[in-house]
């Protein structure tokens, strides 16, 4: 009785999304804000194959010496780049995080997320292939969503900036989500469940057919 009762609640229950992955930079892998010169666990810079790096004053203008208007740090999320000082710049730097859908359903992953760029952000990647999501400036969040072109195992995704003088970063926030695949140990109970409710409704049909 106890496997029908359960079978019945995986027949009934529906199945929610689950956060396979956080986007936000310039943090922890516990989410926690990094201080300035930390290497970023989340992103690579592709160009020079090495970690992003949590940019220490990024509303400062180091050209010109004064306050600059980025968007502020907050415990949520950090600027970072190639370099702790936001150079090189009048460059294009590529900036990857990866995440795994292993036992989560393909049809069902969807990312969703803000950034914000110095100066231009040119595109985002989902495993090499492009979004056409783009952004420019960095005193605001330009917003995106992607929901095609997962792949089972490892996914990668990119974001591409292109920098034209003074001091350069970038910045993100989102989460990747998807519905888990049941364990086989639940599907099991559920067959089992099923096997149950086919065996009472036949003993059913026997006794009212004596």
């Amino acid at each position: 009785m106890k496997s029908l009762v359960v079978a019945l609640a995986l027949i009934s229950a529906p199945l929610s999304a689950a956060t396979v992955a956080t986007l936000n930079s310039g943090v922890s892998l516990g989410n926690v804000a990094l201080p300035g010169g930390a290497s970023d666990p989340r992103y690579t810079t592709q160009e020079t194959g090495t970690a992003a790096v949590v940019i220490s004053n990024p509303v400062w203008n180091s050209l010109t010496g004064i306050p600059g208007s980025w968007l502020a740090n907050t415990a949520q999320s950090k600027w970072v780049w190639q370099t702790v000082s936001g150079d090189p710049i009048n460059v294009t730097r590529t900036f990857r995080t990866s995440f795994d859908l292993t036992g989560f359903k393909l049809s069902t992953a969807a990312i969703t997320g803000r950034w914000s760029t110095d100066n231009f952000g040119t595109d985002i990647f989902i495993n090499g292939a492009s979004t056409g999501a783009t952004c420019a400036g960095f005193g605001s969040w330009c917003n995106f969503s992607i929901a095609t072109g997962f792949v089972a195992g490892v996914n990668t995704l990119d974001f591409r900036i292109n920098d034209v003088g003074g001091i350069a970063g970038f910045r993100a926030e989102g989460l990747v989500e998807a519905t888990a695949v049941p364990e086989p140990a639940a599907w099991a109970m559920l067959i089992s469940g099923f096997g149950m409710i086919g065996g009472a409704m036949r003993r059913r049909v026997r006794s009212i057919a004596a």
